[in-house]
Order: structure tokens, then C-alpha cells, then sequence
């Protein structure tokens, strides 16, 4: 197996990635499944269009972290994912604030 580019992360780095990567995904879903209900109940399917382009910016997210994990990123780059995941997390809590109130 090649070793990374810019070194090896530590085991600490990778379970915080991991946790806000799932957290991301998680908040996404939720997203998701909100703009599912409210676009049936409702009749309003512009919801829909919201909550796919909140799931395309995770798919990002995933793939940004994967890269950074196996070290194909520079280590300057933790701050731009973390910064991109919390823009997510914020864009999914306006959108259920939205769907809801």
C-alpha cells in the first residue's frame, strides 16, 4: 500500500472526521426525509429541489473527507471540510426551520 502524501493522521483525527461525518449525513437525511413530508403534505415539491442540493453539497463533504483520510489532501485543508460540514449542518437547520414554521 503507498503511503500517504503529507503523512499519516493520528487515530484521534480520524474518529472526529468519522463522528462529523456522520453527524453530517445524519442531519442531511433528516433533512431529506423532512422535505419528503412536507412537499406530500403540503403539495409544494420545491422542497424536494432544497433538500437534494443540501444532499449533493454532503456528497462533497464525504468525498473531501475520504481524500484528507487516505492523504491526498494537504493537512491545511481540515479547516476548509470543517468549515464546509458546519455551512451544511447550518443550511439543514434553516431548511427544517423553513419546512416547519
Amino acid at each position: 500500500m503507498d503511503e500517504p502524501l503529507f503523512g499519516g493522521i493520528s487515530r484521534r483525527e480520524i474518529f472526529i472526521e468519522r463522528f462529523a461525518n456522520a453527524f453530517i449525513i445524519t442531519v442531511t437525511l433528516l433533512t431529506l426525509l423532512a422535505a419528503l413530508l412536507q412537499s406530500v403534505r403540503t403539495g409544494v415539491y420545491l422542497h424536494l429541489f432544497l433538500a437534494l442540493s443540501t444532499c449533493m453539497f454532503t456528497a462533497i463533504e464525504v468525498r473531501l473527507v475520504n481524500w484528507y483520510r487516505v492523504g491526498d489532501l494537504e493537512p491545511s485543508f481540515k479547516y476548509i471540510i470543517f468549515m464546509l460540514g458546519s455551512a451544511i449542518t447550518f443550511l439543514c437547520f434553516v431548511a427544517n426551520m423553513y419546512f416547519f414554521f
